[in-house]
């Protein structure tokens, strides 16, 4: 199974030989592809072989292309070759509108239970939160998700808001990128349509499902942020991250959470999120989706 996240940094020749991954710098290693599930190109000095991506995209790895700011400017994800695709696509492109708004009602609760539960981690207030939570509608008409946000990030990063451009916001914004890239690998992978969203319907966005299923787990991205990032970064409040930065926020991946009332990695907990939301697709019932919780 795979488990490495590799990220060139500095600039390399990339290709493979024998299905294993060559990077050829002032030294030459190799990797078996098979172990990588993620690999990150973090400069602009590199080159990589099309047998190499070839190679990558048949054995199930992501590949992810930063840019200047080291944010992940493309993903490249293998073609879907799951063999349900056609039934899978078809069910998900008939689901009902009831069930569409039953499915965004569980993941807002779910988003703004964790939420909560990060400011009780933090010892903050969460009593407010906990009363949005409780009163998501179906379809979230009530725009409580919004509502909750606002209260969430103004205690969380106090004076800086979430748009302000901070390191804080910079750091959220990569392990955001981490988590979708992961969503977006496995919705492709099941057959699914990944621009048919619940709720995000931007046509130019060709990952509509992937920011609805990611919700849940930004919480989670903050609360793996704050306690494994922040606190090593040594740099001024207004400062990019730095290489170290990314390095530690790259093994968000490996971060544990709980679902279905048992501990999975965030890696393992995403198979576990799109697979049930197969079911629920299924077999029309929104309470069988698998959300993530806070591990305390």
């Amino acid at each position: 199974m795979a488990w490495r996240v590799v990220a060139i940094e500095n600039p390399a020749r990339l290709s493979v030989r024998d299905n294993q991954l060559v990077i050829t710098q002032e030294m030459e290693s190799t990797l078996p592809i098979e172990d990588i599930d993620a690999l990150i190109l973090d400069n602009y000095g590199s080159t990589i072989t099309t047998n190499l991506l070839t190679a990558l995209a048949t054995k199930g790895t992501t590949t992810v292309i930063c840019d200047e700011k080291h944010l992940p400017a493309s993903v490249l994800l293998p073609y879907s070759q799951h063999s349900r695709q056609a039934k899978v696509s078809r069910q998900q492109l008939s689901m009902s509108q009831p069930l569409k708004k039953q499915l965004w009602q569980q993941i807002i609760i779910s988003k703004i239970t964790n939420q909560a539960d990060v400011l009780r981690a933090r010892g903050l207030d969460d009593s407010t939160l906990r009363s949005l939570a409780n009163d998501v509608k179906s379809g979230d008409t009530s725009n409580r998700e919004s509502i909750a946000a606002r209260i969430y990030f103004d205690q969380i990063l106090g004076d800086a808001t979430r748009r302000k451009p901070i390191w804080h916001n910079a750091a959220l914004n990569y392990g955001y990128a981490m988590v979708r890239s992961h969503i977006a690998r496995h919705i492709t992978a099941r057959g699914l349509v990944a621009s048919q969203g619940l709720f995000h319907h931007n046509e130019l966005n060709s990952f509509n499902l992937a920011d609805d299923l990611i919700e849940p787990y930004r919480a989670v991205v903050d609360m793996y942020i704050l306690e494994n990032v922040a606190q090593h970064h040594t740099g001024d409040p207004d400062s990019s991250l730095t290489k170290h930065d990314r390095q530690l926020i790259i093994d968000i991946l490996n971060y544990y959470v709980i679902i279905d009332s048992k501990k999975f990695t965030i890696k393992h907990a995403v198979e576990r999120t799109v697979e049930s939301f197969i079911e629920c697709i299924e077999v029309k019932e929104a309470r069988k989706l698998l959300l993530p919780k806070i591990a305390s």
